[in-house]
């Protein structure tokens, strides 16, 4: 039987541990006490976190420095605010990871992939939780603009622009070196494909 819960009311807010308890399939993040429903993924965004992962996989697999998980892994920024990040990078030698979310720490990256009504969401709240836990690296991906941010954490806990590229640009981020993006990738399907 599905976890059912009530809805959250003034004597009731949702904590971690009742967003880690979700059934895999509940898209909802913990937003301050509130689950709050989050877009379904549309083709482009499925398309855009599939690339990142590939990507990023490949990268972080070859040199043996790190796995990637894809959306459904949760992070906890606080007892009444968990995240799902659409791609999460983990460097090896780091915390120990948690079977039903990452209860402490950060992960080295957090990727969130906008759709068509999670722009502020991702912008604000999920800048701002990145920030309180570490997280050194945060890239925004607009596939509807086709731009990419990627923001590094500075010494004062404040997000600064290390990139912002669009278009067909190609990241290389000094953070990953040897890892390079061609931003094309992530906005057309193949051609062989769509044929």
């Amino acid at each position: 039987m599905p976890n059912i819960m009530p809805p959250a009311t003034a004597e009731h807010h949702y904590t971690w541990e009742d967003f880690i308890g979700l059934p895999d399939d509940d898209r909802r993040e913990l937003l301050d006490g509130r689950l709050v429903e989050m877009d379904v993924p549309n083709e482009a965004h499925e398309w855009v976190v599939a690339m990142l992962v590939h990507r990023l996989q490949g990268w972080a697999m070859s040199n043996q420095v790190g796995i990637v998980f894809a959306s459904g892994y949760k992070v906890r920024i606080r007892r009444d605010r968990g995240f799902m990040p659409d791609v999460q990078l983990f460097r090896a030698g780091g915390r120990p990871l948690q079977h039903a979310g990452l209860e402490s720490g950060a992960p080295d990256l957090a990727v969130e992939v906008i759709s068509p009504s999670s722009g502020r969401y991702d912008r604000v709240h999920k800048l701002q939780g990145y920030a309180a836990i570490g997280v050194p690296e945060y890239w925004i991906v607009d596939p509807e603009r086709q731009t990419l941010e990627r923001l590094e954490l500075d010494e004062s806990g404040v997000y600064r622009i290390a990139d912002a590229l669009e278009g067909d640009a190609t990241l290389e981020p000094a953070s990953m070196p040897g890892f390079t993006l061609p931003l094309g990738e992530l906005w057309r399907l193949p051609e062989w494909f769509t044929r």
